[in-house]
């Protein structure tokens, strides 16, 4: 099975299930804000 397959297949598994679908948006949205802080840092830095 290649790694796109797994991920279909992981994907398709996700949706099924509310539940993971919710958790997983929290952890993507919990990311995204870490990376924005990282680069505001990163941006402040330069200025600097």
């Amino acid at each position: 099975m290649n790694e796109n397959s797994v991920i279909i297949q992981l994907a398709n598994q996700i949706l099924q299930e509310r539940l993971l679908v919710e958790k997983l948006s929290h952890k993507v949205y919990e990311l995204m804000l870490q990376d924005l802080r990282i680069q505001r840092d990163r941006s402040r830095n330069y200025r600097m």
